[in-house]
Order: structure tokens, then C-alpha cells, then sequence
């Protein structure tokens, strides 16, 4: 219906126009002596008309030619551009596949059609696969990777680069200087745990792994145990510095205070400064929170000046484990330390009762010694000499 109406209007044109052309009798004349140029007004019409599509033409043309280097320029790029991604995506790809030397050659391409700052990025990331930490310096100096948009990522590489290398100090500095600007995220705080290993600070593990606890990367029991190997090997050092020492354990909380590993490092560096009262209450609250064995044998090493008060806290301890061995050794010991010879025998008796020990039968045979009991001594140490003989003979050759 359009199609029809707008035929009808142009046909209708049409014949407006031959009407008035054929009933036009006007004439223009242009005079310029000696010269007279006369036209019909329908010419002049037809010949202005021309002349002003001619002179529209031209000017079109002229600005279309004009245009054309900027139009072939941004061509160019639009291709360059179309062609860099085209690369990047396929490094991007390869990097996530694990292929990391097509990784870097697709960025170093990519790089080659357009400057790219995610390319290099990528391209250092494949370099740091590949331990090639030149191209990885290479790609992180490319001037697009300095944007502001690329901080976060850039220092994460650099650090991690650093880290690399062997310069764990220097890797500390650039997540130092990355938590000031854009805050702490997950991948950064793991890579500062792996950094803080490596420049052997383990006070301040911890305060790491509290926070990547939070965040779901460590279950509890993963970061307990994470917590307390970084807490053991700082109390370790600290065995030689009482101030150092108290100082540390005050700032352990109280939960990593009763974990097993923590209190035995904390109890053997209070008493390698003679501090058997100290570590006797370090091991006393650790064993009533998680028992341990082994910290039962550590607290009878406990030279207190009341053994007896040590004695009745470890005869507490007998109502849930009566049956073991190691806890009734040393509670003998604990006996014999208080002169109490009659019971001190008794639990030796019933911790070899239990487990055959060649400690045990040592304590026991050099107590009845002291006793001047030398035919029960000699035959408990004659056991103590048989038993240990065993365990050499079956300890694998070095």
C-alpha cells in the first residue's frame, strides 16, 4: 500500500512538473558585453540542478578521499587488534592446559601484532612455569603491563618471581607494598605463607593461616597443625632467651597453648633454662586438654621443687588411662623422686606389665641398686642390656 501511494505521489510529481515546463515561456539572459547568452528558464533550471549535483559530487568525493588514510589506519588496528586477541586467547587457553611454552609463544605473537599488557602477563606466567625467570622479567617490564588496571596482578608475578629466585625478603616487600594498595586477597596471603617459610619467619605464620583459615583454604585441623609447627619452631630458637621466650608463649593463644607440639617445644626450652616449674604447668594443662604420652614422659623430666604436688597431678591422670605403660614409668619416677621406694617399684612393675621397656627395667634395676637389692638390680638391668641389644639388631643398616 505504500509502494502505491508513493508511486502515485511521484507519478503526480512528474506531471506537475511536464506541465509547467511546457507552459513556461520565461527565459534568463546573462549579458557580459560584447557577450549575450539568452536561455530558455527551463534549461537553466535543468542546468542549475546539474550543477549543483555536480559541485555536491565533488565535494563528497573530496572529503570521502580525505578521510581515507584515517579509515585505513583504524582498519589496520581493528585487524591488529582482532588478530592480538585472537593470540592472547589462544595463550590464555594453552596456559590453562598447562602447555606453557605455546602459552608464551601465542603472547609473544600476540604481543608482536599489538601491545598487549594481559598478554605479557600471561606470557610471565608461562615463563615462571617454566623456570625461564629472564622472559619472565622480560614480559613484566613490557610498558602496557605498568597500567594501573595491571597493579594487582604485576606485583603478584613480581613477587612471585622473587620468591623464585631465592629472594623470599624481596618477595615480602612487593605483598607488603600489594596489601597497602589493593588489601590482602587468598592468593596473595598463600603465596606470603610459602614466602614467610622460605625466609624462615615463622612467628608470623600464624597470622596467616588464621586469616586463609577464615577464608575456607584450611580446614581447622589443617591449620592447627599448620599453627603449630610454625609455633614449635619459633619456641625452638627462643630456647637460649628466657626474656625472648616468656615474651613469645604470652602472645600464643590459649588454644595453640594446650596443642601437644606447641607445650612440648615451650616445656623443653624452659627447661633447658632451668625453668622445670614452668614447663611442668605448660605440660599439665596440655595433657588435661589432648593426652599424650610422650608429654607424660617429659613431665616426670620435671625437676620441681614439690615433686609431691607434681605426683598427685599425674596420679589424676591414672582414672582414664590406668593401662598405660608410659604414664605408670612415670609416675615411678615421680615416686622415686619423692622417695616413696615401695611405690615407685609398684608402678614400674605394672608399666612393665604392660610394655616390656629396657628404660623402665634401667630405672628400676638402678633404684633397687641405691636399695642395695643387687640381685633383683642386676637382673633387671641384665633385661634392660637384652632388650636393648634387640632393638639395634632390628633397626634397619643405615
Amino acid at each position: 500500500m505504500r509502494a502505491l501511494i508513493l508511486f502515485l505521489l511521484v507519478a503526480a510529481a512528474a506531471v506537475s512538473v511536464a506541465s509547467f515546463a511546457r507552459y513556461n515561456a520565461g527565459y534568463v539572459m546573462f549579458v557580459s558585453p560584447p557577450w549575450r547568452v539568452e536561455l530558455s528558464q527551463n534549461a537553466f533550471i535543468l542546468l542549475a540542478i546539474a550543477c549543483f549535483a555536480f559541485l555536491y559530487a565533488a565535494i563528497r568525493l573530496g572529503i570521502r578521499i580525505s578521510k581515507l588514510p584515517r579509515e585505513v589506519k583504524a582498519h589496520r588496528e581493528r585487524v591488529d587488534d582482532v588478530r592480538m586477541r585472537s593470540r592472547q586467547d589462544g595463550a590464555f587457553v594453552a596456559l590453562l592446559e598447562g602447555r606453557y611454552g605455546k602459552a608464551r609463544q601465542m603472547a609473544d605473537e600476540a604481543l608482536a601484532s599489538k601491545d598487549s599488557g594481559l598478554a605479557a602477563l600471561i606470557g610471565a606466567r608461562a615463563s615462571l612455569e617454566t623456570r625461564d625467570f629472564a622472559a619472565a622479567a622480560r614480559f613484566l617490564a613490557h610498558p602496557d603491563v605498568q597500567s594501573q588496571r595491571l597493579a594487582v596482578p604485576r606485583m603478584m608475578l613480581d613477587a612471585e618471581l622473587a620468591l623464585e629466585q631465592g629472594m623470599p625478603g624481596v618477595a615480602l616487600a612487593r605483598l607488603a607494598d600489594l596489601k597497602r594498595d589493593a588489601g590482602a586477597h587468598t592468593a596473595a596471603l598463600r603465596l606470603e605463607m610459602r614466602a614467610l617459610n622460605a625466609a624462615q619467619r615463622p612467628a608470623e605464620i600464624p597470622r596467616v593461616v588464621a586469616e586463609l583459615v577464615k577464608r575456607k583454604v584450611y580446614d581447622a585441623e589443617h591449620g592447627e597443625m599448620i599453627r603449630a609447627s610454625a609455633h614449635a619452631d619459633v619456641l625452638r630458637t627462643l630456647s637460649h632467651d628466657a626474656a625472648g621466650l616468656r615474651d613469645y608463649w604470652n602472645r600464643v593463644p590459649e588454644s595453640d597453648r594446650v596443642i601437644s607440639r606447641v607445650a612440648r617445644a615451650a616445656a623443653q626450652g624452659h627447661l633447658a633454662q632451668g625453668g622445670d616449674r614452668e614447663a611442668s604447668e605448660i605440660l599439665a594443662r596440655s595433657i588435661d586438654a589432648h593426652w599424650n604420652a610422650e608429654l607424660v614422659a617429659l613431665y616426670a623430666d620435671c625437676r620441681t621443687t614439690d615433686p609431691t604436688r607434681q605426683l598427685e597431678t599425674a596420679e589424676r591422670w591414672l582414672v582414664e588411662h590406668s593401662q598405660d605403660a608410659t604414664l605408670l614409668f612415670a609416675l615411678g619416677r615421680l615416686c622415686e623422686r619423692s622417695q616413696l621406694w615401695g611405690k615407685a617399684q609398684t608402678y614400674y612393675e605394672a608399666s612393665l606389665a604392660l610394655a616390656s621397656s629396657w628404660r623402665t627395667h634401667v630405672a628400676l634395676g638402678e633404684m633397687l641398686a641405691r636399695l642395695d637389692r643387687h640381685d633383683a638390680a642386676n637382673a633387671h638391668l641384665a633385661a634392660a642390656l637384652k632388650l636393648a641389644l634387640s632393638e639395634l639388631r632390628a633397626r634397619p643398616a643405615p
